[in-house]
């Protein structure tokens, strides 16, 4: 078990000096995080002074300073400072830093233009770099990598050349703080993995096709990396591409011959005709997901409806609109663009007011292709209303096979 309380030993000259944050409910306000998450920010000691990439939360400053006066003694030793990305779990550090120390800030030319509108730091100590442009510290090389809308604007990556050193921000991150090791090889690899793949269709599933450039980009440089060092959860060191490759395979997701079935029952009726949808989608040879958007976090639902085919959406009408639990999975999906074309079935049930049409007019806003029919239960469903499941699950299995059909022969 490592000391997360103490500087950790990344390779010979550079170190992990960041935090846990095991007190935040919900990462970014929004995304629950049961297990924490960590802030990780870095130093790289040159044979002259030392760099400091990224900072974490202002809530941990003290912390954080500690670690680092603990590598570095005096902080005026620190001769420059990089900011790989803007936001304040990053940077909440970044005013301190300059104020103790003469540094120059190194980040992109839009992070330049931005920085001011988030942190007080002197327009003279910015040192914008270029795309691809090589500075040297001492006898450290780094080159900057600029990764755009990764998930910001202004978002680049660090490679410390020397030390074979690849830090990418909040590209390739996790949600999860670091317990049992700081590498790939010393941690529960499969529980990083999925709750990385969350953290990626959070946070960064927007921009899958930003996500496959930079992937693309950093490919040619990857023969030298020895470690890549994210700035939430852990490095990989064993297998320094598997981040690029599972974030490849989340932004170009292979489906699979599933559907998804988010729905929300108020008295019990919207169950029973969900039972006969999954007998219906079954019989016809598909995998069946139920997730109770009452009960399912949206952030688990985006993970789980990921890879499905297809995706149905069941509910009660509630005052004449949506319930909002699963109001706000539908706005989440519009958000983030979640459909990607994939085929969706739309079941609603009423008393007195049918929104059949509103409903499905959201789920098309969402991404996704609505298929036919449009199915409407009268409250409690009646056998012959029942049937119209399997009339939805017929339509649902030819959509998901010649989603399938395209996958193949793309």
């Amino acid at each position: 078990m490592r000391d997360f309380t103490k500087p950790l030993r990344v390779t010979d000259d550079v170190y992990w000096v960041g935090v846990n944050d095991r007190r935040k409910v919900r990462f970014e306000n929004m995304w629950p995080i049961p297990e924490g998450i960590s802030y990780n920010a870095y130093v790289i000691e040159a044979d002259d002074g030392f760099i400091a990439v990224d900072g974490v939360e202002e809530e941990y400053s003290d912390e954080y300073l500690s670690k680092l006066t603990e590598v570095v003694g005096d902080l005026s030793r620190i001769r420059l400072i990089v900011v790989n990305h803007l936001e304040p779990d990053h940077q909440g550090t970044l005013e301190e830093l300059v104020r103790r120390t003469r540094a120059p800030v190194a980040i992109s030319g839009i992070g330049a233009k931005m920085i001011n509108d988030f942190y007080d730091v002197p327009r003279d100590r910015l040192r914008p770099v270029s795309d691809g442009e090589v500075v040297e510290v001492g006898n450290k090389r780094l080159r900057f990598i600029f990764t755009p809308w990764l998930h910001w604007p202004e978002t680049m990556m660090t490679l410390d050349e020397t030390d074979g050193v690849l830090f990418t921000c909040d590209a390739f991150g996790s949600y999860r703080a670091l317990s049992e090791g700081l590498f790939d090889d010393e941690a529960p690899l499969d529980e990083y993995v999925r709750e990385a793949k969350r953290y990626y269709v959070n946070i960064v599933g927007k921009y899958a096709k930003n996500t496959l450039d930079a992937v693309r980009k950093l490919r040619p440089l990857m023969s030298s990396v020895k470690v890549v060092a994210p700035a939430h959860g852990i490095l990989y060191r064993s297998n320094p591409l598997l981040p690029l490759d599972l974030n490849e395979e989340w932004a170009l997701p292979r489906l699979e011959r599933e559907v998804t079935i988010l729905y929300i029952s108020m008295y019990g009726h919207t169950v029973k005709a969900l039972e006969r949808l999954k007998e219906g989608l079954r019989s016809r040879g598909l995998n069946v997901k139920a997730l109770d958007a009452a009960e399912v976090h949206t952030s688990y639902i985006m993970s789980e409806a990921n890879n499905s085919a297809g995706v149905i959406f069941m509910f009660p009408t509630y005052d004449a609109s949506i319930p909002m639990p699963l109001f706000e999975v539908l706005y989440t999906f519009q958000v983030k663009l979640f459909g990607r074309g994939r085929p969706a079935g739309v079941v609603t049930s009423y008393g007195w007011g049918p929104i059949a049409k509103i409903a499905a007019e959201q789920v098309q806003r969402s991404g996704f292709k609505v298929v036919e029919p449009l199915v409407t239960l009268r409250t409690r469903p009646r056998p012959e209303e029942l049937e119209k499941m399997e009339e939805l699950a017929s339509s649902m299995a030819k959509a998901v096979d010649e989603v399938m059909a395209s996958q193949r022969t793309a």
